[in-house]
């Protein structure tokens, strides 16, 4: 009697492949990609954040990039700026809008950053108002230059999709003013690039992507003006 010999079909045969491949990637550890650059536009002469100055965070302007998360960025500012420098005060976002509202100072802030959007400039004036209100030494403005997410998708065998990429780019810039003198202390700018790139990849949220960039800008602060990092001697090195 012949020996029937089974042939697998070319769609069998490719759902046999997904599904070993299905497995073996589900094995393997997630892949992400972060590329980080950051460069310092300006830095006054002699510019460093000293033990005991107050640091106030106030908004960003209203035709900024990702507006709908511009309000975030002043708590990752906050929490970067505390783990980086314990040894200095930070007022957050929230406060500094309480206080402008309780002390009766709403039409001059709002007017001050309508203003900043064409001159580039916040009012002396205004903010030695808010310092005084507010016990401040220095004003620490974000900004979203840029922020965009997309997909890519790497492997699709027959409509199923198994293997993609999430991309998620983010651009910050980050204003210092002098409180008193209404001189801009520091700029800086941090770019990041953040990939999600495994089986059944996530997104890479704007939390994520903020904080990552966020904590660079506040090293680069550190670096460039030659600040002590009251933290380095608890991390770990290479973290």
């Amino acid at each position: 009697m012949p020996i029937r010999r089974r042939v697998l079909r070319p769609a069998a045969a490719a759902a046999l492949c997904a599904l070993f491949i299905f497995f073996a990637a589900s094995c393997s550890a997630p892949m992400q990609q972060i590329v980080l650059k950051t460069r310092e536009p300006f830095r006054s002469e002699g510019f460093k954040l000293n033990k005991g100055d107050v640091v106030a965070l106030i908004a960003a302007t209203n035709n900024d990039n990702g507006l709908e998360y511009r309000k975030l960025l002043g708590d990752f500012v906050e929490a970067a700026m505390q783990k980086k420098r314990p040894d200095i005060k930070v007022v957050t976002y929230w406060q500094t809008l309480s206080v402008i509202n309780r002390d009766g100072y709403t039409d001059e802030y709002a007017a001050m950053l309508k203003n900043y959007t064409s001159t580039g400039i916040l009012d002396k004036k205004v903010l030695n108002r808010l310092a005084d209100a507010l016990g401040a030494t220095y004003f620490a403005q974000p900004r979203i230059l840029d922020f965009s997410q997309k997909q890519t998708i790497r492997f699709n065998p027959m409509g199923l999709t198994l293997f993609q990429t999430y991309e998620t780019q983010i651009k910050i810039y980050l204003e210092i003013w002098n409180a008193r003198t209404g001189e801009i202390a520091w700029i800086g700018v941090a770019e990041a690039n953040l990939a999600s790139d495994q089986f059944m990849a996530r997104p890479v949220p704007f939390e994520e992507a903020a904080e990552v960039t966020i904590a660079e800008l506040m090293n680069k602060m550190q670096i460039e003006a030659g600040g002590i990092d009251l933290t380095k001697k608890t991390e770990h090195q290479g973290e």
